[in-house]
């Protein structure tokens, strides 16, 4: 506990330094210092640790290569040992449990925010708040599981990408091959396509693009098949149904995946569903689904009103979401998957959508003062 309290004071200082420097308000504050207690609230108090059993392979593994002890290492997966060891480097002074993972993941949401502010993305009141005050993204930055990093990543290297910085964008997302390679895979494709289609670079870089995005394509064909699909919905099927009544029902034909998907995507950003699933963190899910839901409805309005369809980043978002949110609802049978999956293309999309429709409405106001 000594060696936690450490770390709490080396973040204390951090958010005291930065408060110094971009001068935000004490609301702000106030909520960066809650969300840092919410380390300590999630696990133990709202739910057991052990029903996200991955917390502890990061842990271990985060540890292990702190003291150099590289004991069993071989027979960790890519995904665990990339992450485990990304949290082993990352500058806090002791990582001795999971909160002291759940901390570096706190940093990472406040390094982004940092960025967000700097770059100014965050460049309306509802965009701050909505970074500070989503739950989910509340949740995932304080445990100790890989999915902060995902988000940060794909934040970052997405924001180069809108900003017309490819190889720098590339380069960012590339790490996604080492913790979620079906997130680059995506990015990839709706990138692709709207540069081929819809930018309005020169022709030779999008036909050297263009070879580049088919070598790819040709390299990982077999994840665009039916038969990965199915792979992929049948690995989580069998994870996560336990009665045996039910029996798996592949994807037979891309009819038969036109037919499944506007349902299946339609349960995905609403569960957990409290008809199905009680319990009071449960409800509290679907209330947050509802109001995204919401609030993407919203945005797709602002876009039709404002006419900012014809904006190339605009396109770039729409296709990241909805290509996102229909793959991962063709093979999520778990409510805390579903949740898991789509807050890191929920969140940026509707971060970024804002950013675009305040930027071509002109209306660019937000409560950190010019400095930042």
């Amino acid at each position: 506990m000594l060696l936690n309290i450490i770390n709490i004071i080396y973040v204390l200082t951090i958010l005291l330094i930065i408060r110094k420097y971009y001068k935000y308000n004490g609301i702000i504050f106030l909520l960066l210092l809650l969300h840092l207690l919410s380390v300590f609230i999630f696990n133990g108090f709202i739910f057991e640790p052990s029903l996200m059993p991955d917390q502890f392979k990061y842990t271990e593994l985060a540890t292990k290569i702190r003291v150099f002890n590289f004991s069993d290492i071989d027979e960790t997966s890519s995904t665990v040992l990339f992450a485990g060891s990304f949290f082993s480097l990352f500058p806090i002074p002791f990582i001795t449990n999971l909160y002291s993972i759940g901390i570096i993941n706190y940093l990472l949401y406040v390094f982004i925010f940092i960025f967000a502010i700097k770059k100014k993305i965050l460049n309306n009141t509802f965009s701050i708040y909505f970074y500070l005050l989503f739950p989910s993204l509340l949740l995932y930055s304080s445990l100790a599981l890989r999915d902060m990093l995902i988000f940060s990543v794909m934040f970052i290297g997405i924001y180069y990408l809108l900003q017309h910085r490819y190889m720098l964008a590339l380069a960012i997302l590339s790490i996604l091959t080492f913790i979620k390679f079906q997130n680059l895979l995506i990015i990839l494709v709706v990138f692709g396509v709207w540069l081929l289609f819809f930018s309005k670079e020169k022709k030779l870089f999008k036909i050297i693009i263009f070879l580049i995005l088919g070598l790819l394509l040709y390299k990982y064909e077999a994840y665009f098949s039916l038969d990965m699909l199915n792979k992929y919905r049948n690995a989580f099927f069998s994870e996560n149904i336990e009665d045996i009544s039910y029996a798996f029902n592949p994807i037979t034909s891309f009819y038969d995946l036109l037919i499944k998907m506007i349902p299946d995507t339609i349960h995905f950003m609403f569960r957990p569903l409290p008809w199905k699933e009680s319990g009071f963190f449960q409800i509290i899910q679907f209330i947050e689904n509802c109001i995204i839901v919401s609030i993407i409805l919203f945005i797709l309005y602002k876009n039709k009103v404002k006419n900012l369809y014809k904006n190339n980043e605009v396109i770039f978002l729409n296709g990241f979401l909805f290509l996102g949110i229909i793959i991962y609802a063709l093979v999520s049978f778990n409510s805390g998957t579903a949740v898991r999956y789509k807050f890191p293309f929920t969140a940026i999309y509707i971060i970024y959508s804002f950013y675009y429709i305040n930027l071509y409405s002109g209306s660019n106001k937000g409560i950190i003062n010019n400095h930042a």
